[in-house]
């Protein structure tokens, strides 16, 4: 052995440095202990990994929307050829401004006082065409008329503000509930009540907002109870107020203020910042796609958490690299490339984890308007949002978006009752019952559905006691399921009603194909299915706490047994030895010569 490995051996064997090293691997783990408790947070904050699902209402829409300018559009051509490109990229929602002012130039006057116009034409015909193409309006209600804000303070430097009578905006959505029932299911009260321009330079109240949102609601209810009522878009800031107030703080103000009962959908503005979507940091003062987490952390806390979430506005500015128009405020511009790759990123991120939010509607789809038809047009970093060109050129966001409904209009992490959309049946099947206790029961066996879904693990709700249902995933067996003589897969309902048909799969996409054995009361029926995703971090925490636990628990268990054993110390006349020096250590030799000193001394005596 070489003169350094004695040395490395006689070092190791000394009781100080073995419990040094004791004592620094310790610290180690303890230190390591330490940064997997601060990173948790990151990796799985707002990620919904439980087993323990319910159905969130309004989150089984296809989540593909954009938002549009039509107002702005004067070619009612284009109008057309706009929502002909929007239904053949597989979009259903498309987030429409209603003005106001437009509409209601006067108090209960709906015709232009300029050109005697009628003022609906422009919206009837942008209400008909999209229907017509199975699109589904959100109808942003804002934008006051000037009469409606008469006599308060700076209406001319900012016209868009609360009207002084709620009744007079409570009017304005029942008569655009009451006009376009059954073609416009969806309205929007107000946009972003949290910033001073949008309230007309006021200091931001959400009690006041509270107010409006009551008034509009209950009008809106009254003209149809079928309408879907969204909150006001709230804007992404850490501001605290008196002129634009954090969107939390807000929401917070209002859900004090009795806002609970008074809107069916939360909606947020979720931009990314030039930030990736999965970028995982959720801050107060931070912008990014996670942020809107926090919005659904306040819903909890105030028993909310039966509600969705949409997103009002949703995307990333693009400019091209030799941009020399005014900078973005929306955090670093991104390729067209990048873009069109977070947008789907993003989609395929809230799927997968938030089962809480619904439809995300892109800002924007195209800008009516020429980049040359003023000389600040083409400055506008906005522009940078549209994901079609003025010529109607797509860009590479279109078209990577247009190829993916597919893909993401299915059933993702959640749970989903028997009247959910994504249940597709060949129509032998019959929904019974009444809200949550609806179920799906078979008219006759042989009876078929289909169930799209991405996802490892595939739960069937089942109720009843008579035959079971035979179950394939992507035309083979359910492999959770025991195989009959027959080799067919049969799901049977247990205590609860729960079955896991499918566990263990790839993320998808996936079938179901569930087939009845017998019908009506013969057979079991379907109440619904759950689709669970249980990501890494739901159980590499656990290991790597447990993992560490136990070397901690063995490091110390070693260091106590060193210390018990710390060998004794020889004593000297002074400290540096008898001789002036320090004292030699003891050998293996010297040991034995003390030995057979004591025993000759024992036979002496």
């Amino acid at each position: 052995m070489s003169g350094g490995g004695h040395r490395f051996h006689r070092l190791i064997r000394r009781w100080d440095v073995r419990v040094a090293f004791h004592v620094l691997v310790l610290l180690g783990l303890i230190g390591s202990l330490g940064v997997a408790a601060l990173s948790q947070p990151y990796f799985t904050r707002g990620v919904e990994a439980s087993e323990d699902l319910q159905p969130i209402p309004h989150t089984d829409v296809n989540p593909l929307g954009v938002n549009t300018l039509l107002n702005e559009e004067a070619d009612p051509e284009k109008v057309e050829r706009t929502l002909d490109m929007i239904a053949a990229g597989g979009f259903t929602f498309v987030r429409q401004m209603f003005a106001w002012y437009e509409i209601e130039p006067a108090k209960g006057v709906y015709v232009d006082p300029h050109t005697g116009q009628d003022t609906w034409e422009k919206y009837d015909r942008i209400v008909n065409l999209a229907h017509e193409r199975g699109l589904e309006i959100i109808a942003r209600l804002d934008k006051p008329p000037r009469w409606a804000r008469e006599g308060q303070p700076g209406v001319d430097q900012v016209p868009d503000g609360p009207p002084n009578n709620d009744a007079d905006y409570a009017d304005f959505v029942r008569a655009v509930v009451t006009r376009y029932r059954g073609k416009v299911r969806y309205i929007q009260i107000w946009n972003e009540p949290n910033l001073y321009g949008e309230w007309g330079g006021q200091p931001i109240n959400p009690a006041r907002f509270t107010e409006l949102l009551k008034a509009a609601y209950t009008a809106a209810k009254e003209a149809n109870p079928e309408v879907v009522v969204l909150l006001a878009g709230l804007a992404p800031t850490d501001q605290r107020g008196p002129e634009n107030l954090n969107e939390f703080l807000f929401l917070q103000g209002m859900y004090d203020a009795g806002a609970k009962d008074y809107f069916d959908i939360a909606t947020a503005m979720v931009y990314g910042y030039g930030y990736s979507p999965y970028d995982r940091r959720v801050e107060f003062e931070r912008n990014n796609f996670s942020r809107v987490i926090q919005m659904r952390e306040v819903m909890v806390r105030n028993g909310d958490a039966d509600k969705p979430i949409w997103a009002a506005e949703y995307g990333w500015v693009s400019l091209p690299d030799d941009w020399t128009g005014d900078a973005s405020v929306w955090g670093r511009p991104v390729s067209a490339e990048t873009q069109a790759r977070y947008l789907l990123q993003g989609y395929l991120r809230a799927q997968r984890e938030w089962p809480w939010l619904g439809a995300m509607c892109v800002w924007l789809f195209r800008f009516p308007t020429s980049p040359t038809a003023t000389p600040d047009a083409g400055r506008n970093p906005t522009r940078g949002f549209a994901i079609v060109n003025y010529d109607f050129s797509p860009t590479p966001a279109y078209t990577t978006l247009a190829g993916s409904r597919a893909r993401l209009d299915r059933a993702y992490t959640g749970a989903y009752p028997a009247s959910t959309r994504l249940i597709q049946q060949d129509g032998g099947w019959m929904l019974t019952g009444e809200g949550a206790s609806q179920t799906l029961v078979p008219a006759a066996a042989g009876a078929t559905l289909r169930i799209p879904f991405s996802g490892p693990r595939l739960d069937l709700l089942l109720d009843g006691s008579g035959q079971g249902l035979m179950v394939t995933i992507d035309g083979k067996p359910a492999p959770g399921l025991p195989a009959e003589e027959t080799g067919a897969a049969i799901a049977v309902p247990d205590d609860d009603g729960r079955v896991t048909v499918a566990d263990g799969l790839d993320d998808g996409p996936h079938v179901a194909e569930v087939r009845s054995l017998a019908g009506g009361d013969g057979s079991v029926a379907l109440a619904g299915f759950v689709v669970v995703r249980q990501p890494w971090q739901s159980w590499a925490y656990p290991w790597i706490y447990g993992t560490f636990a136990v070397m901690v628990v063995l490091t110390l268990a070693s260091l106590v047994w060193n210390w018990r054993y710390r060998p004794a110390e020889s004593p000297h006349p002074t400290r540096d030895g008898a001789n002036g020096h320090l004292p030699r250590r003891l050998t293996a030799a010297d040991l034995r010569a003390r030995s057979r000193t004591r025993q000759s001394t024992t036979r002496r005596r």
